[in-house]
């Protein structure tokens, strides 16, 4: 039992500290500038009591914890009160404190200390079969589980099955297997004739679509047998996509349901042998068995599989596909192919054709310039970059250096209002989340800060916004700025966030500075303890791997949650793609997105391209849109930092060299784009 307890006490605290015990952001005021200006610590003592209590509701027995009432509620008026209770529910959740868990959900609901709070108690009640108890707290959209158990429930409960079976048809089409409390229900329902097999081949098609091939034989055996080799067809074309062109798979017996396998299969062949692809299109379009949104999906999966890889046959279905009713996108990419092979009044045209709200996006107004500009037409191309000059993006940075014009920041600091700051600051959300921050459990603190937001009135979420850069809080006042849509705050919205270290850094590894926070703030809005989903990690989102490999030895994650320790990994990273990408800032940015062997492949195959058409051309949506924000990023810090740098002159005038120019290290023998 002990041992147990103690495994539990372990666990939990390592999900609230363990994890940001190196965290440093709000701690320290050495790694930022400006530096933290937290109010005054008035919880100082009862913060110490909360933590004592909180270990003792960990550790002792259950039968003890009532002991501790007189404890808890002597820290009623601290901020982190309701947490204690929780903890306690947590520990004793059972019937026979029904009330207070009532009385819990009631007083917190929708606070971060509640959630998962219903959860827990409703699994609770019904692995003891409390029937009236669980229909009393369960609310919708708890999850197919405790959904169906409610079900059951209320069918035992005398509800019309009439009623309650009208639920289970958006339980029934889901991709995945359903838990076995839903079984009762299903066979119920089948019971009743609404296992339709049109419903069958609506969750055959969406187990397909979700790649979960385990359920379709199940679901076959429910289709009549004139209708089984619908599941087949999905079978097929899930293992092998190409197996679209056997045309015995597709007897078109019923053809509205073959026509979705066929959509979706040419869609997916696209983009692995787009002339393949293009091939049975066309057999099956021929005999006018596809609508005209139908043809859109395939028409733009085609054509942009031939643009990404740069195939001859790219402009023909470019002009297929891009017609009234396609996607947005089939647009873009017509004209970034046109760029890359300098059909300039094309470009126009193109561009011309758009719905006028595309025609008003910054990317179009940029590139229509462009256009005007190759094609001698300069008077029209400069009114164009002039409006967009006055704007604070990466095109309108472009646009200022093609006329010689300074970018404009249009920086307009929001007003303070201390009067509705120290109301924000007052606010029960406000004041847990500072303890959290100063208990350096920065989940939690987030967590409050977004209830905070969420929960403010609209006119006082900027006031929020101030008084988190204040704090030191910079990812918080980033979040509150980018909530209340007020943008012109620059400075507050590009902090100096660990400038100390930047410099110190920067300067060690010959690292541009105003790149370097550039990329932090991009990657983690200078989140100490951020993590992603496929685990880089800390303010500079660096991979476990790639810190090993630039240090050189085993760096821990407790490491990469250091501010200095991150940021002296994450420079010398960049400094590594520098070395091998020429020094070319745009190379290395693509590269720290995507990796600097996928942008190698991405070099022009036979001309060097001007910086700008070369990243409209990233295949990658993210990696483009990451180079776009690093390039404004950096001018915006070196604007932060008083420098009078300004990238954007030499991105008018740099080529990105073809691949010719890759070579291989005499002495590594990795590829390198640098001098042979």
């Amino acid at each position: 039992m002990r041992s147990a307890l103690n495994a539990w006490l372990r666990a939990f605290v390592c999900v609230s500290v363990c994890l940001f015990s190196s965290v440093t952001a709000f701690a320290s005021s050495s790694f930022s500038s400006p530096a933290l200006s937290l109010p005054a610590d008035i919880y100082k003592e009862e913060r110490e009591r909360f933590l004592a209590v909180e270990k003792k509701l960990l550790t002792y027995s259950k039968r003890r914890l009532d002991q501790l009432d007189d404890e808890i509620y002597a820290l009623a008026d601290y901020p982190l009160y309701p947490y204690l209770l929780r903890l306690k529910l947590d520990r004793t959740i059972s019937i026979r404190n029904k009330r207070e868990v009532a009385q819990f959900l009631q007083d917190f609901n929708g606070q971060p200390v509640s959630y998962g709070l219903r959860y827990k108690w409703l699994n609770y009640l019904a692995s003891r079969d409390y029937q009236g108890t669980f229909l009393d707290h369960y609310r919708e959209g708890m999850g197919a589980k405790l959904t169906c158990t409610a079900l059951n429930y209320r069918l035992d409960q005398g509800d019309s099955e009439q009623d309650v079976l009208a639920r289970v048809d958006g339980l029934w089409l889901h991709g995945e297997s359903q838990p076995d409390e839903c079984d009762p229900l299903f066979a119920k329902w089948k019971k009743a004739g609404k296992m339709t097999p049109n419903s069958v081949i609506g969750r055959i098609e969406i187990a397909a679509k979700a790649g979960n091939r385990r359920i379709i034989p199940y679901l076959k055996r429910q289709l009549p047998t004139n209708q089984q080799y619908i599941a087949d067809a999905w079978l097929q074309v899930t293992k092998d996509a190409s197996r679209v062109r056997q045309s015995r798979l597709f007897p078109l017996k019923n053809k509205p349901y073959e026509v979705n396998i066929l959509v979706w299969a040419i869609e997916k062949l696209a983009w692995r042998n787009p002339d393949l692809a293009a091939e049975v299109f066309e057999n099956y379009n021929a005999n006018g068995l596809f609508s005209n949104a139908q043809q859109h999906v395939m028409r733009r999966a085609i054509a942009l599989s031939y643009t990404i890889d740069r195939l001859p046959q790219a402009q023909e279905w470019l002009q297929k596909a891009d017609v009234d009713g396609a996607s947005d996108d089939v647009k873009l990419w017509h004209v970034a192919h046109l760029l890359r092979v300098k059909q300039w009044q094309q470009v126009v045209d193109v561009i011309n054709s758009a719905p006028s709200h595309l025609q008003q996006e910054e990317n179009y107004r940029y590139w229509k310039a462009r256009a005007l500009e190759a094609l001698g037409q300069t008077m029209q191309a400069t009114v164009l970059y002039s409006e967009l000059a006055q704007e604070r993006h990466y095109y309108g940075f472009m646009a200022s250096a093609h006329i010689g014009a300074t970018p404009n920041l249009s920086h307009v600091p929001a007003p303070k209002n201390a009067q509705a700051m120290q109301s924000v600051a007052n606010t029960p959300a406000t004041k847990r989340a500072l303890e959290f921050f100063r208990l350096q459990r920065n989940t939690e603190a987030r967590r409050e800060w977004f209830y905070l937001l969420a929960n403010l009135p609209e006119s006082k979420v900027t006031d929020a916004g101030i008084l988190a850069y204040e704090w030191g809080l910079y990812d918080q006042a980033i979040s509150s700025f980018a909530r209340s849509g007020y943008w012109n705050d620059v400075e507050r919205r590009f902090p100096l966030a660990f400038n100390d270290v930047f410099t110190e850094k920067s300067q060690a590894h010959n690292i541009s500075k105003s790149l370097a926070m550039a990329i932090a703030r991009r990657e983690s809005s200078f989140r100490t303890d951020a993590i992603s989903s496929v685990g880089a990690t800390g303010l500079m989102q660096l991979m476990p791997g790639t810190a090993k490999y630039v240090a050189q030895q085993k760096v821990t994650r407790s490491a990469l949650f250091n501010a200095n320790d991150n940021i002296e990994y994450g420079v010398q990273y960049l400094r590594y793609l520098m070395d091998k990408l020429n020094n070319n800032p745009v190379l290395v940015s693509a590269s720290y997105n995507a990796g600097w062997r996928k942008v190698l492949e991405w070099l022009p195959q036979n001309e060097a391209l001007p910086v700008d058409i070369w990243i409209e051309n990233i295949p990658y949506k993210e990696t483009r849109a990451y180079v776009k924000a690093v390039m404004a990023y950096q001018h915006i810090y070196d604007q932060q930092l008083g420098s009078n740098e300004n990238i954007f002159p030499q991105l008018t005038q740099d080529m990105i060299p073809s691949a010719e120019a890759v070579s291989t290290h005499p002495v590594t023998g990795t590829l390198q784009l640098a001098p042979k």
